[in-house]
């Protein structure tokens, strides 16, 4: 039976749904809209009542879908698929809220040598 040598990078990456969105991110997007929403919505309950808080919270993800998406496309073009999700569990451990052992410091390698490394020449090794 034949097989493939090598499996292409996309070929099992999540398919781009809406707007730049893939869809754990449309939903993700769309229900922090919604609490979003559910802020927003506190100065018009004196002009609307109750009614306020769902129409708010329901019109807020179309907005923010619609317009976020172009900017979602621009933030993730050219990044590696992962990098969105690497980059909210980077603040959410800044804010004390994630993972404790994630690593912050960006720093160059270094090997730390007492000693300066001494090259010996080709020619010497062969003798």
């Amino acid at each position: 039976m034949a097989t493939l040598s090598f499996l292409p990078d996309r070929l099992n990456a999540e398919p781009v749904v809406f707007k730049g969105f893939t869809t754990p991110e449309l939903f993700m997007t769309a229900g922090a809209s919604v609490l979003g929403g559910l802020v927003v919505a506190i100065p018009f309950v004196p002009l609307m009542g109750w009614l306020a808080f769902p129409t708010v919270s329901l019109l807020m993800p179309l907005f923010t879908v619609f317009f976020g998406g172009k900017l979602m496309a621009r933030f993730k073009r050219g990044k590696p698929e992962n990098y969105l999700y690497r980059r909210l569990e980077l603040w959410l451990s800044r804010q004390h809220i994630g993972n404790p052992q994630l690593i912050h410091r960006s720093q160059r390698w270094a090997l730390r040598r007492s000693a300066p490394v001494v090259r010996q020449i080709q020619e010497a090794l062969d003798e």
